[in-house]
């Protein structure tokens, strides 16, 4: 079997024309897409990549929902690009969730299948005892869309999103190698981090059955943050009972960050459709309230907040699809990235958070004892 290792790739600052996207070197160049709600920055260029395909479109996605009534909507705009992308000679190949955890996400994703392969598309399901909370997008092995967003209506209207465009042919080629494994049925080599303490790099992360690179990256940074930590979370849980646990490994590094002077502040969601997340969330606010650390705000009940975002002293940041919970941090299929000392990157992604902090509130202890607002 060959060895799978993620690439680190060094960056040479440099911006293009316009704003919004970041050339870090000759062959590699990055498109921060940060959604807020009515503010569709990852939808727009998803279509664009798709229309722009010349000979494969690679999809992983956790949900992809179908809409029948709304033949119009913005979901079967997504689908109409796939179908004229096979109609003109590419190779289009999607592989959604079928786990046992939702069945409501899974009756969705076969609906949506079943449109898709009316279309001719080539469509799979992943294994039902893994869940696929990936949100993946690969356009000729060079273009590579990834982030928090889903493909549903509430992804382009009402959420906080983190997503990004990479344009690099090794990236795409990283993750369409893990894509095709996935379609394949073949196993994927334990991935080895690159040391991450010094340098810049951007390392394109995959996580499934024992090999957890998300985890071992946030740790990392975490424990080697010298000024600040921005984090935003849609669900952020401790495990009192297994203090162990990876997400609880991660608070305990928080903890420590605040010990040794690290500024840290924390978004969290909460919403009107999941008061398991909301609870969990506000338990664990508690918890690090206990601990000291402070400064941890909740959005509004008007929006889902649903990124999945780490900046660390304004320069580095970790985005993708994992929350701070068991099943994605040990045993989901997950896709981040990390994108290392690169200041210009980052400021995008740090501007994005000071935005949601600003608009976040403060729950007092009673609020966090009790029901949140």
């Amino acid at each position: 079997m060959k060895k799978r290792t993620v690439l680190a790739v060094l960056l040479i600052f440099g911006f293009v024309a316009y704003c919004g996207v970041i050339s870090l070197s000759d062959t590699l160049t990055v498109i921060p897409l940060l959604d807020t709600p009515r503010n569709r920055a990852y939808y727009e260029a998803l279509l664009s990549a798709i229309d722009n395909g010349e000979s494969s479109v690679k999809v992983l996605m956790a949900t992809a929902e179908f809409y029948p009534d709304y033949p119009q909507g913005l979901q079967r705009r997504i689908y109409g690009a796939l179908d004229r992308a096979a109609d003109r000679g590419v190779d289009v190949s999607i592989i959604l969730d079928a786990s046992e955890w939702s069945e409501e996400i899974t009756a969705e994703n076969r609906e949506t299948a079943s449109h898709l392969r009316e279309l001719g598309l080539d469509v799979k399901f992943d294994d039902p005892e893994v869940t696929t909370h990936a949100k993946l997008v690969v356009v000729d092995e060079s273009v590579t869309l990834l982030g928090s967003s889903n493909w549903n209506y509430p992804t382009y209207a009402d959420t906080y999103q983190s997503d990004l465009m990479i344009r690099s042919r090794k990236v795409g080629e990283y993750y369409a190698d893990f894509f095709d494994s996935l379609w394949r049925g073949e196993p994927f080599s334990e991935i080895a981090l690159p040391d991450l303490k010094n340098g810049r790099a951007v390392a394109p992360l995959v996580s499934f059955g024992e090999s957890r690179t998300y985890f071992t990256a946030a740790k990392q940074l975490l424990g080697g943050a010298k000024e600040s930590i921005g984090l935003v979370l849609f669900k952020l849980t401790q495990y009192p009972r297994f203090p162990d646990s990876l997400s609880n490994q991660l608070l305990d590094e928080v903890v420590e960050a605040v010990k040794r002077g690290v500024e840290v502040r924390i978004v969290l969601d909460v919403n009107t459709w999941s008061e398991k997340s909301n609870e969990e969330n506000r338990k664990t606010a508690l918890w690090l309230l206990g601990q000291g650390v402070e400064s941890v705000r909740f959005d509004s009940l008007e929006h889902t907040t649903h990124s999945k975002l780490l900046v660390v002293d304004g320069k580095t940041v970790l985005t993708g699809s994992t929350n701070w919970s068991y099943y994605s941090l040990a045993r989901n299929t997950e896709v981040d990235i990390l994108v290392k000392d690169s200041p210009r990157v980052a400021e995008v992604y740090r501007s994005h958070f000071e935005d949601l902090w600003a608009k976040a509130k403060t729950p007092t202890r009673e609020e966090l004892s009790g029901q949140l607002w």
